[in-house]
């Protein structure tokens, strides 16, 4: 379906340049067109690099809770042990 669509946009583009009556202006528009295209790009390399950054922050977190959550055990497993002490 979204190839059928991509098929048809550029269809519909295609007829609308060859509508152009000078190659200046079809010039322009190709010209226009490409700029935007750089920038899209730019911007999908940008947010790909931060999704990577948060990727790696997250992973951190998840093994800092992992790492805190260990320590908790232990720590109330020692709580547990002074308990036990005192009721010998």
């Amino acid at each position: 379906m979204k190839n059928k669509m991509m098929t048809l946009a550029g269809m519909v583009f295609a007829l609308g340049l060859a509508g152009c009556s000078s190659n200046e202006m079809l010039e322009k528009n190709v010209a226009d067109l490409n700029m935007k295209v750089d920038n899209l790009s730019a911007q999908v390399d940008s947010l790909s690099s931060e999704v990577a950054d948060l990727k790696v922050q997250q992973q951190q977190a998840t093994a800092d809770a992992m790492a805190a959550k260990e320590m908790a055990a232990e720590a109330n497993e020692r709580v547990d042990n002074v308990v036990e002490s005192y009721k010998k």
